[in-house]
């Protein structure tokens, strides 16, 4: 008998092959956040290098104006950003919107006032603009601003969406997206930003194939989906058979997934060394990733002396399947993501963080959880192997990740679904175990780092637990301890001497 299954895959995409409106449409509410506060950057930085081309001060940068923007842009209607406004140019220098941009309202704002950017600020905040460093700064005070406001980047998103107003935000991001791709800024920090911050919605793309079972591409990828089922030429369409085709193959595929051979799971006793115990203090600029072909990104930070510096690694099981099902807000996605962090590839600052998304549409009822696995004998690495990813633990040990779900198949670390209960305040953490030899320390929190709670790591090795205070492993962000005999003898201390490396 051939089953046809009619699924959705997710894939990558080339660096700018999608627009910011693009992305955005693909985006859930995470993800949109995540585009507007990056956008928000890059208007922030354009401010600071045009800032004096602002409010027809003087024609001393016209060429600049005529560098920074694309012909094509500069042929529309608004061909210039005041303070987070399209405007018009007038002598090549950049007018205020009060005077030439009819979608620009006053509102509640003063004399000598400006009303901030809605689409990126909310409503109702004014900043001054009597002199001419004041208009120069206007957005970068706008800012401020909503820093101290109640409004959180949610509520923005909400406010966009409710009033109709994202054709007018696609204006503002085709803008920058124009510069950064057409313009002399291509290769600037600003625009390798926003170049991540657009392709990290990748995993949000989908695409329709056609699979004949029972092969294992269509295990994870078709519970919460409502495919087109043929047996034998004929098309199933009673909804309880459908259901139990489906899951039939699916148990068949998982338990398939589950063997695998020796030499898949094999310790690696030799990998790649960290280069240095701690990180290097770090003068801050930006973060951004690089993506890869086996769908998974590269992460740094930007130094303002010494450039880029590796984090280590992350990607994404962005849903619907049978890890991240159906959301609770239908037109949001459940995700799972998985960060692999290695800052600076320094081993104190080692560790796997996972965040668990319900899709409820707000950042505070993100599951954050974070995993420290010692010995940190080794860098973690992940490999592209055919239809797996395959991640190298800082022990050695390894996890077999699927390449199109990101669901776990085979290894050291096991994953059970994200908790859709739609009451959050019982909403459980991701079920993540760690199976292997060594020491795991894992820290939760809702909806904000872990490393900065009041209460306990749980400390496990082969069915043994203890809770350590987590201010005595971590020192605010910092880890305490590079040396992992140091922190077993700490541990030992603490527990009864139950942890051996």
């Amino acid at each position: 008998m051939k089953i046809l299954f009619v699924i959705t895959y997710l894939f990558s995409f080339n660096s700018w092959s999608y627009s910011g409106k693009e992305a955005w449409s693909l985006a859930n509410t995470r993800g949109k956040v995540w585009l507007l506060t990056e956008y928000k950057a890059f208007f922030t930085k354009y401010e600071t290098l045009n800032s004096t081309a602002l409010g027809e001060l003087n024609d001393s940068h016209t060429s600049f104006m005529s560098w920074f923007l694309s012909e094509a842009w500069a042929a529309a209607e608004m061909d210039c950003i005041y303070a987070g406004w399209p405007s018009r140019r007038v002598s090549n220098l950049c007018s205020s919107p009060a005077r030439h941009n009819p979608n620009y309202q006053q509102g509640s704002c003063g004399k000598n006032q400006m009303q901030c950017q809605p689409l990126f600020f909310g409503k109702g905040l004014c900043v001054p603009t009597s002199t001419s460093q004041q208009r120069s700064l206007a957005f970068t005070n706008c800012d401020k601003k909503f820093q101290t406001s109640k409004k959180t980047p949610e509520d923005i998103v909400k406010e966009i969406r409710a009033d109709g107003k994202e054709a007018a935000l696609f204006d503002l991001m085709d803008f920058a997206d124009k510069i950064c791709k057409e313009g002399k800024q291509a290769g600037t920090g600003m625009c390798k930003r926003l170049q991540a911050a657009v392709d990290r919605m990748r995993h949000f793309k989908k695409s329709e194939i056609v699979v004949d079972t029972p092969k294992k591409e269509a295990a994870d990828s078709v519970i919460s989906l409502d495919p087109v089922v043929v047996v034998d030429k004929k098309t199933v369409n009673d909804s309880s058979q459908k259901k139990g085709l489906i899951l039939s193959i699916i148990t068949a595929n998982r338990a398939m997934d589950q063997v695998t051979s020796e030499e898949d799971c094999e310790i690696v006793t030799e990998g790649t060394p960290f280069e240095r115990d701690e990180p290097r203090p770090v003068n801050f600029d930006f973060v951004t990733m690089r993506s890869t072909a086996g769908g998974w990104d590269n992460t740094f930070v930007s130094d303002k002396t010494d450039g880029l510096r590796p984090t280590g690694f992350r990607f994404a099981n962005a849903g619907p399947n049978s890890v991240a099902g159906d959301p609770i807000n239908p037109s949001e996605r459940v995700e799972r993501e998985w960060r692999f962090v290695s800052e600076d590839n320094s081993r104190r600052e080692t560790y796997l963080w996972i965040t668990d998304d319900a899709g409820s549409g707000y950042l505070s009822q993100l599951m954050e959880t974070m995993i420290l696995i010692v010995p940190r004998k080794m860098k973690p690495v992940i490999e592209d192997k055919g239809n797996d990813l395959h991640v190298t633990l800082t022990t050695g040990e390894k996890v077999i990740y699927d390449k199109k779900t990101k669901i776990i198949k085979a290894g050291v670390l096991k994953e059970g679904k994200v908790d859709l209960n739609p009451n959050r305040f019982n909403r459980k953490f991701a079920p993540i175990s760690y199976s292997g030899s060594g020491i795991s320390i894992r820290l939760d929190k809702r909806g904000g780092d872990p490393r900065l709670i009041s209460g306990n790591a749980v400390v496990s090795q082969n069915g043994k637990t203890c809770q350590v205070k987590a201010s005595e492993l971590w020192q605010e962000e910092d880890f305490r301890y590079e040396d992992d005999k140091k922190l077993v003898d700490f541990l030992n201390r603490k527990c009864g001497k139950k942890f051996t490396l």
